[in-house]
């Protein structure tokens, strides 16, 4: 967007050779620049100056470049004015034949032009002769050297002709309409001749002749540096050698350079291009009603605005809606079909809240430059790219800005601060802080403590003032430091960061942790781990006791289950012994010594089953007494 403003004292001596009031931007042989500033981020700002009056300012623009010259271009204007840019639209072409019954090949050829011209009245001559009539279009017939075009008339008496279209045939169209289609279809060819090029025109709506200033950015090779270092008695000597290529366009002739660098964030926005929104098709063939748009309305005239500093902007009523805000100009805009218009809608001075910024948790190297950028007015600023100037200084940096609501604030980023280093150190620990016996529950709170360090490098040759914005975490409570301004996702501190000293900054959060732990089954490592870390020493004599009555049931299961291992496997030698006994049927000495020993295994399944009960039963009172000392 164009902006109109008084002459800043920076770079007044920069002039712009004109050809007339033609003047002739990047790719142009005829443009002397006197200044140029080339960017490590791959443009160029070029400043010139050029008379504007009654007659418009012509300006040729490259196409690849005509998208950030419509972001960037800057009108500086001691009158204040307001400026305004035309230009041939991206479709100007084809809704040039979109318009006309002629398609763009159509003008090209004549036997094509006649064949779209069907029914037209049209004068044909040939050889001195003449005849009138009406176009029955082209046909083809067999030639010596293929298909020869041949156009048919009817002529005033009604009979047909038929003449071959060749050098000898001319033709007229009768009809001033049908002529002046043919007109528009050929001008919108010459206007497309060169679509390398736009052409645009630059006027204001005060016609007194006076100088201008122009600035604005264009797309350039970045710009290298080769060092070079020997090594001397007295030290070190570094050369930087600077390599810089003239892609610009322009003939560079005692131009003022610049170089600069920087992290800057540039954008390449999509201005000189045809878009349509998305619209919601009807599903059903009936009416859909609209909602009226102005839920409460705010005219905003030269009087009622807050005062407009440094710029023009042509006067609006505005007026804001529950979900969208509306600007409408009040001046007449005159624009043909196919063609553009850039102006300023909206002047309004912001506070400049410049920050270097740094979120955490983000594990960049170096903090951002940006602004905190307020919505002072009762209506919604929309969204779009911001392309910011520092007077004096010139371009620096790019910013996207969303749409802000009324007293919104957003901070953007457009660029680093490379002076400065920070990085993030981060360590969690756990601190026991409380542990207590409940209905045999073991409940034990912890605190989980978290510090995160940010080491802060300082700019070697200034001092600075860094917003550093640590992240809020779920369920996480900041205990210190104590002066921390609270954001909507952040808890922010301003730190003095001394020029070349190094400050650290320890962000400390605790995270309180309840946990339960069942007593009545607990393993006995486990136990141990609850045992040493008790304090309370009644707790610790308890948890003592509980790990002895642990060991005293562990040690019975063990006897309980070697005691049914033992019976299961006596079981298993009486019943082979018994089958082997019926097997042979005899009153031999072998199976009266099988008998004896089926009843000495009967004897010892029965004291085995007293011991295994026994074990049993000292598992069910020691568990009976862990109940009662847990419930005590």
């Amino acid at each position: 967007m164009p902006m109109s403003m008084p002459i800043p004292q920076f770079r007044r001596a920069v002039t712009l050779a004109l050809s007339g009031l033609v003047l002739a931007l990047p790719l142009q042989a005829d443009t002397s620049v006197r200044a140029i500033t080339l960017s490590t981020a791959g443009i160029a700002m070029i400043e010139a100056t050029a008379t504007l009056g009654e007659d418009p300012l012509h300006l040729s623009v490259a196409r690849a470049d005509i998208d950030d010259f419509l972001k960037t271009l800057w009108v500086l204007d001691p009158s204040g004015a307001l400026a305004h840019l035309t230009m041939t639209g991206p479709g100007a072409f084809d809704d040039a034949f979109a318009h006309l019954p002629l398609a763009p090949e159509d003008v090209t050829d004549p036997a094509r032009l006649l064949r779209a011209m069907m029914g037209a009245p049209i004068i044909v001559e040939r050889r001195g002769e003449r005849w009138e009539g009406v176009n029955m279009g082209v046909t083809d017939r067999p030639c010596e050297h293929g298909p020869c075009p041949v156009l048919n008339l009817q002529t005033t008496d009604g009979s047909l002709r038929s003449f071959e279209i060749n050098d000898a045939l001319s033709f007229t169209f009768a009809d001033s309409a049908d002529r002046a289609h043919i007109s528009a279809a050929l001008a919108a060819w010459r206007d497309r001749a060169d679509d390398r090029r736009v052409a645009l025109a630059l006027r204001s709506d005060d016609d007194t002749p006076r100088e201008v200033g122009l600035i604005w950015l264009q797309e350039a090779p970045v710009w290298r540096t080769a060092w070079r270092a020997v090594d001397t008695p007295e030290g070190v000597r570094l050369i930087g050698w600077a390599v810089v290529e003239n892609a610009t366009g322009h003939d560079w002739q005692g131009v003022q350079l610049t170089l600069a660098t920087g992290a800057t964030r540039n954008i390449a926005a999509r201005l000189y291009e045809r878009r349509h929104a998305h619209r919601e098709e009807a599903l059903l063939a009936e009416s859909v009603p609209v909602v009226a748009p102005m839920a409460r309305s705010m005219e905003m005239s030269a009087a009622g605005m807050p005062p407009m500093a440094d710029s023009a902007a042509a006067d609006v009523s505005a007026d804001d809606g529950e979900s969208f805000s509306r600007f409408t100009l009040s001046m007449p805009v005159t624009l043909p079909a196919g063609e553009m218009i850039s102006l300023p809608f909206l002047s309004e001075t912001l506070p400049d809240a410049r920050l270097t910024l740094y979120r955490g948790g983000q594990r960049t190297r170096h903090p951002a430059i940006a602004l905190a950028l307020e919505n002072p007015l009762p209506l919604r600023l929309p969204a779009g790219v911001l392309t910011l100037y520092e007077e004096g200084r010139g371009h620096a940096g790019d910013a996207l800005i969303p749409e802000l609501a009324p007293g919104a604030i957003e901070i953007v980023d457009f660029a680093n601060d490379t002076a400065m280093e920070i990085r993030e150190e981060t360590g969690t620990t756990e601190r026991l802080r409380e542990m207590r016996l409940v209905r045999g529950v073991l409940q034990v709170t912890e605190d989980l403590e978290r510090r995160t360090t940010y080491r802060i490098e300082g700019a070697p040759q200034a001092d600075r003032q860094l917003t550093l914005d640590h992240p809020r975490r779920t369920d996480w409570s900041v205990t210190g430091p104590e002066d921390a301004e609270e954001t909507l996702d952040a808890l922010r501190w301003q730190i003095a960061v001394p020029a070349g000293d190094t400050v650290t900054h320890t962000v400390i959060e605790r995270q309180p942790r309840l946990r339960r732990v069942g007593l009545m089954d607990i393993d006995l490592p486990t136990l141990a781990l609850w045992e040493q870390r008790a304090v309370d020493p009644e707790l610790s004599a308890t948890l003592s006791e509980l790990a002895g009555l642990r060991r005293a049931i562990s040690e019975a299961e063990t006897r309980q289950r070697r005691t049914a291992e033992q019976i299961a496997e006596l079981e298993r030698e009486q019943a082979r012994l018994v089958n082997l006994i019926v097997q042979l049927g005899d009153d031999s000495a072998a199976n009266r010594e099988r008998r004896a020993r089926v009843d000495t295994i009967d004897a010892e399944i029965a004291a085995t089953e007293d011991a295994r009960r026994a074990a049993a039963e000292a598992i069910d009172d020691l568990r009976a007494q862990i109940a009662t000392l847990l419930e005590g």
